[in-house]
């Protein structure tokens, strides 16, 4: 995933399976690559209260996890 593609998804593009992209989930796709590294695949379920301080994925999970719970 590059930075671009994840800048996209910030500003709340979609990346469907099912799109003409076909481009996988975002969700589902980071939640794959966190199982690979043998991390918890808890991308976006954490409702606003993550310990995971060195995820890499955190800051992002989290800014849309408190925009969704707004």
């Amino acid at each position: 995933m590059t930075n671009r593609k994840i800048k996209e998804v910030e500003r709340g593009d979609r990346m469907d399976a099912g799109s003409k992209n076909n481009l996988p989930d975002i969700t589902h796709l980071i939640r794959s690559i966190q199982r690979i590294e043998g991390n918890p695949d808890c991308f976006r379920k954490a409702n606003g209260n993550c310990d995971r301080k060195d995820c890499f994925w955190r800051e992002y999970c989290l800014k849309k996890t408190q925009k969704a719970l707004k």
